[in-house]
C-alpha cells in the first residue's frame, strides 16, 4: 500500500470547489425523502467538516469521525487491494482518494472519486451500528485471506456490494429507504434504485453471499436490510463455520 500519502488541499482550483458543491447541493436535494434516516442524520452532524462549498477537508473529517466512533481516514490514490482494504476496515480505518472529477464528470466516472469516498461512504461512519458491522467485517475478510478462503473472500465482497455500496436499510415504520455510497453519490444511480424501491429483494445472508454483480453497468438488483446490528450477529455466526488452522 502506498505510504505518506496527504491530501494537499491548497492545491486544488477554483473549479474543483465549484464541481464539489454542484454535487452536494445536487444530491442532497435528490437524496430528501429517499436517503435512510442513518445516513441523513449523519450527514447533518458532519457539515461542518464534510463541507458543502468547497471540497472537504480529510483531517476535519478525520477528527470528527475518531471522536464519534474511534475511526480514522487513509489517504489512497484510487482503488486498493482487496487484502488492503479488508486490513484498513479491521483497524478502524476507511479509505478515501482526494481528487475531484472534471465538470463534464458530474454523471458518469469510471472509478470513485473523492465525492463518492466522503459523501457516500463517510457519514454513516458516525453511526456505532455501522462502524461497528465494517470493523466485524474487515476483521473477518483479513481471517479468511489469511486462511486461504478464497470463494468466502468472494461472498464477502458480494455483502459489500450490495449493502455497503447499493444497499437500502427499513426505517422504524418499516419504510425501505436507501443506504448505500454507490447510490447515495450517483444522481442517476438514485433515481434508478429509488424507482425500483417496489421490487426490492428481502436482505438474507446465504442469498446475497451467491448473487454476483457487475461494475460496468448500472445496477440491476437491490436488497433491503432489516437491521444492522442483526447483520453483524449473522455475520459472526456465518464465520464461525470457517476453519482458519490452515492460515
Amino acid at each position: 500500500m502506498a505510504q505518506g500519502l496527504s491530501q494537499q488541499w491548497e492545491t486544488y482550483e477554483s473549479h474543483h470547489h465549484q464541481t464539489w458543491e454542484k454535487l452536494y447541493s445536487r444530491q442532497r436535494k435528490n437524496l430528501k425523502g429517499k436517503a435512510s434516516d442513518l445516513f441523513l442524520t449523519c450527514l447533518g452532524k458532519m457539515q461542518d467538516s464534510l463541507t458543502s462549498n468547497l471540497v472537504p477537508r480529510v483531517d476535519a473529517m478525520e477528527e470528527e469521525l475518531h471522536a464519534a466512533t474511534g475511526w480514522r481516514l487513509k489517504v489512497v490514490p484510487g482503488l486498493i487491494p482487496v487484502q488492503d482494504f479488508f486490513e484498513l476496515l479491521a483497524a478502524k480505518r476507511f479509505c478515501t482518494s482526494t481528487w475531484v472529477r472534471q465538470p463534464h464528470q458530474l454523471d458518469y466516472i469510471e472509478e470513485p472519486d473523492m465525492f463518492h469516498d466522503t459523501f457516500g461512504h463517510i457519514p454513516p461512519l458516525l453511526n456505532r451500528d455501522f462502524a461497528a458491522f465494517m470493523n466485524r467485517f474487515g476483521e473477518i475478510g483479513v481471517a479468511l485471506l489469511r486462511a486461504g478462503h478464497d470463494d468466502a473472500v468472494l461472498g464477502l465482497q458480494r455483502l459489500y456490494w450490495y449493502v455497503v455500496e447499493f444497499g437500502f436499510l427499513k426505517n422504524p415504520e418499516g419504510e425501505a429507504k436507501v443506504l448505500g455510497a454507490g447510490i447515495m453519490s450517483s444522481f442517476g444511480e438514485t433515481e434508478h434504485a429509488w424507482s425500483r424501491r417496489f421490487t426490492l429483494k428481502q436482505f438474507e445472508l446465504s442469498r446475497v453471499m451467491e448473487t454476483s454483480f457487475r461494475t460496468d453497468e448500472i445496477q440491476q438488483e437491490y436488497f433491503v436490510l432489516n437491521d444492522l446490528v442483526q447483520l453483524r450477529l449473522e455475520l459472526n455466526g456465518w464465520f464461525d463455520q470457517f476453519d482458519l488452522s490452515h492460515g
